[in-house]
């Protein structure tokens, strides 16, 4: 592995490229080489704020680095990633990776002509919260999760899907790991010209069924994934965040503080085992970046690299069609 600092800028200088560039730029293990944005005000405005360099044009930006992050409105994602790849230069994409699968590949096949590394902003991979979850459980045979956000005109011009349940997609699609038989889907428009509002219910060839409702007219931000598996059952809140852990066998996930109590059922006395897990406390977008950082200068292969974000875009866009043909 190099000791070097590779040199990394940031094309998109908005609301989520802000955190990128404080990341960035204060990261000890990055030459961090400044950023470009083709709005010349939140150029000017985020350089201040973090004392970095305006970059005038993408070809400086691609002469000056040796990787990349893209923090741009996704139709752009595809344009912007080929002509660094295009340089023999490492990409991070947000997601989505791309408008379509088609560009995905395109980009996948690119980065692997020219040896490059494709990562894609799916966060929620390094959510401390949802890491413990996956130690926790180990073979769901049911997931159940809520993504709802107050409205903002900030990122409507991508469906719901696209702008927040492609999060939880990917996240199934690795905790499942299988091929998926069967999709159902509906939605709606409310505040915007795209679905504000989706339910997705996806079937697995192994029998694993996931339930996905996302919105963006909530009142208030709800996150919470259920699982089922036999014998226990789980609540994770990520807005607190706490995972809450129900069995009725005592199972070496649980710890010496577990709670328990007999509670009469039809069935006879039964045991029912309880804890609280509170995750610890990190920065999932910096731990996302220090991977990449760590694929860099390793060159292996990212937590989540280009075909995770085709298979996620893939699935979202299945929902989105179904979402339309049931309108």
């Amino acid at each position: 592995m190099s000791d070097k600092k590779p040199k990394i800028g940031v094309v998109g200088a908005g609301h989520l490229g802000k955190h990128h560039i404080k990341h960035l730029s204060n990261h000890k293990g990055v030459d961090f080489v400044g950023v470009f944005d083709v709005n010349e005000d939140s150029l000017k405005n985020i350089c201040d704020e973090f004392s970095v360099r305006p970059l005038q044009s993408l070809e400086e930006l691609i002469s000056s680095c040796e990787a990349v992050n893209i923090v741009t409105p996704t139709n752009t994602h595809f344009d912007i990633a080929r002509k660094f790849l295009k340089q023999k230069k490492d990409v991070f994409i947000e997601k989505p990776i791309t408008n379509t699968v088609e560009e995905a590949l395109s980009l996948i096949n690119l980065a692997k002509t020219n040896e490059c590394i494709v990562q894609v902003g799916h966060i929620e991979r390094f959510n401390p919260t949802i890491n413990k979850l996956k130690e926790l459980v180990d073979s769901p045979h049911y997931i159940e999760i809520e993504r709802l956000a107050p409205f903002q005109a900030r990122g409507t011009e991508v469906p719901v899907v696209l702008d927040l349940m492609v999060h939880d997609i990917d996240l199934i699609l690795e905790m499942v790991n299988s091929p998926v038989e069967s999709i159902q889907a509906s939605g709606a428009k409310m505040m915007s010209n795209s679905i504000d509002l989706a339910h997705a219910h996806i079937k697995f060839q192994n029998g694993v069924v996931a339930n996905l409702k996302s919105s963006r007219i909530a009142q208030n931000y709800v996150r919470k994934i259920r699982t089922y598996q036999k014998n226990f059952y789980s609540i994770t809140d990520l807005m607190i965040p706490q995972i809450e852990l129900y069995g009725l066998k005592h199972h070496n996930m649980f710890s010496e503080e577990l709670k328990s109590q007999e509670v009469e059922t039809n069935a006879g006395l039964k045991t029912l085992y309880y804890e609280k897990f509170i995750p610890e406390n990190k920065d999932a977008l910096l731990e996302e970046i220090n991977d990449f950082i760590h694929c860099i200068n390793s060159r292996s292969k990212p937590n989540v690299d280009g075909q995770a974000g085709a298979n996620a875009l893939e699935i979202a866009l299945q929902i989105e069609n179904k979402i339309f043909l049931n309108e």
